[in-house]
């Protein structure tokens, strides 16, 4: 991998890990699925600096950080596939998915917010 390469590599990690531990989403999606949805013991570290009410009454950070998360994914995926890592294609590949589900339940709940 050339410098340049790297440096892109590094971006498109933070991308993703950053808001991942500020934010857990991942996880917490992942729990909430498996409780029926309903509310779950962890709270996230920015919880502790905000509030947990922030991003119900600030949905459009709520979709800057989970669109700057899904960039980096897709970033890591698209040099996953430039260096034929199959293994790690493939768990990007369903990291992407289920990261564009829930962005898109979330976008879907934010509009349906803000009709009624």
């Amino acid at each position: 991998m050339s410098k340049v390469q790297k440096i892109w590599l590094w971006v498109f990690v933070a991308m993703f890990v950053v808001p991942e531990i500020l934010f857990y989403f991942t996880p917490l999606s992942i729990l909430s699925f498996l409780n029926n949805f309903s509310e779950t013991n962890i709270k996230s570290p920015i919880y502790y600096v905000v509030g947990q009410q922030f991003f119900t009454d600030h949905i459009g950070y709520l979709l800057l950080a989970m669109g700057i998360e899904w960039f980096g994914i897709l970033g890591l995926l698209i040099m996953s596939i430039k260096f034929k890592k199959k293994i790690l294609i493939i768990g990007l590949a369903i990291l992407l998915l289920w990261f564009s589900a829930i962005f898109g339940i979330v976008n879907m709940l934010s509009h349906m917010e803000l009709v009624m």
